[in-house]
């Protein structure tokens, strides 16, 4: 039992990391934030194209209202309501978020990774 609660501390640390950049950035993106959001991609190949296909348009966009990729200011007040609640909004939809964030052939799992990824965990990402 000693993995999954390891992995289950890196994963709150990460989150705790983010919620800390979320409150050290103004809450308007600059144009290099969205140039950020324009460029980032997830490193896992795979997931870059789900990404590309699926959250970029809206994501990558701030006429969209959405919050932009890796604008940690915009994923703060979502991340405190914990991954269970934003993947939930991700895979049921929720306000102006459409079910399956348009990616109808992702799992759970890449939902998450997607999410965790926007937020600004970009550690693993290439621009």
């Amino acid at each position: 039992m000693p993995i999954p609660f390891a992995l289950d501390a890196r994963r709150a640390l990460s989150v705790g990391a983010l919620l800390c950049l979320g409150a050290c950035q103004d809450g308007k993106p600059q144009s290099a934030d969205l140039q950020k959001a324009e460029t980032l991609r997830p490193a896992d190949a795979r997931l870059a194209e789900k990404y590309e296909r699926s959250c970029l348009g809206c994501h990558g966009a701030a006429a969209s209202q959405a919050p932009l990729t890796a604008f940690a200011a915009a994923w703060a007040p979502r991340l405190r309501q914990g991954m269970p609640v934003l993947l939930a909004h991700a895979r049921d939809g929720f306000k102006t978020m459409p079910a399956m964030g348009y990616c109808n052939d992702c799992s759970d799992e890449e939902l998450r990774r997607l999410i965790v990824f926007m937020a600004g965990a970009a550690a693993g990402a290439r621009s």
